[in-house]
């Protein structure tokens, strides 16, 4: 009767020493760590992106105005277009979604967050499996608030 009591009743009301509270916070803090490097991460490559495509500009101008013709480098520029349409296209097929910045920024975190995860062996399973354990009874009724409001 008693372990069925335990699994029934929340882990949040468990004692204030539990163990698992003190894994669960320096796991918390390693996943804090971790999504901020993945961010940066992402941050980095973006801020890469706008200097390739400002590059690309320049030289486009360059060579439009001063090296060449518009009749040199009208085909190229439509190329260079048509090639980014194939890009985002190819990207919608792949994925099933669509090339936004803010779901390329998205994935690409979430590839970092993996990637640095299995760098530092966190386990992430076990993270999840903490939190939802360690939820108390008052997050648990916002969160199916929350659900039921859409």
């Amino acid at each position: 009767v008693a372990e069925l009591v335990s699994r029934a009743m929340p882990l949040a009301l468990t004692p204030a020493d539990d163990p698992r509270r003190e894994e669960l916070k320096k796991l918390h803090k390693t996943k804090e760590e971790i999504d901020m490097l993945a961010h940066r991460q992402v941050r980095r490559i973006l801020w890469t992106g706008l200097g390739f495509f400002v590059l690309q500009v320049g030289l486009f101008f360059r060579l439009t105005f001063w090296e060449f013709s518009w009749d040199v480098m009208e085909p190229i520029a439509f190329f260079t277009t048509t090639a980014g349409l194939l890009i985002g296209y190819a990207y919608f097929l792949f994925t099933s979604r669509d090339p936004t910045y803010q779901d390329l920024m998205k994935r690409l975190f979430l590839s970092r967050q993996r990637k640095i995860f299995k760098k530092r062996n966190f386990d992430i399973d076990r993270f999840n499996e903490l939190q939802r354990q360690l939820k108390s009874p008052l997050e648990c009724i916002r969160e199916v608030e929350m659900i039921i409001r859409g």
